[in-house]
């Protein structure tokens, strides 16, 4: 029978949001200027129109990509509240330095670690 470490032997894994929103933003904006362009190119929109369009998506991204970033503070917020705040450097290291331990959450850990166990708010992500 195998051996299984006790709970608090382990980190839990770090899985910050992804956010399929933000994903279909990205790469469908691009896509939306591309075809607006070509419309007024082959004069189907009026230029103010087509203004109109670039300026919905540019708000469209921004708004999702603020959204993303958001989730994710608050999930980093949450995750070392909960996994991180109550253990020493040591253990933290010691945890993150595990084979069972999946690379990003021992990326997490020693970035947090590394910055003086302060989360940066735009800190620790790992894509």
């Amino acid at each position: 029978m195998a051996h299984t470490p006790p709970p608090h032997a382990t980190l839990a894994p770090y899985a910050p949001p992804s956010l399929p929103r933000t994903l279909l933003a990205v790469g469908l904006a691009p896509l939306l200027v591309l075809l607006v362009f070509a419309l007024v190119v082959l004069r189907v929109m009026d230029v103010d129109t087509a203004f109109a369009c670039f300026m919905a998506s540019a708000v469209w991204v921004a708004a999702e990509m603020h959204a993303w970033q958001r989730a994710t503070d608050g999930y980093n917020a949450e995750y070392v509240q909960r996994h991180l705040v109550w253990r020493s450097s040591d253990t933290l290291a010691d945890l993150a330095g595990q084979s069972a331990t999946c690379p990003a959450t021992r990326e997490f850990v020693l970035r947090y670690l590394a910055d003086d166990r302060v989360l940066r708010p735009d800190g620790p992500v790992m894509q």
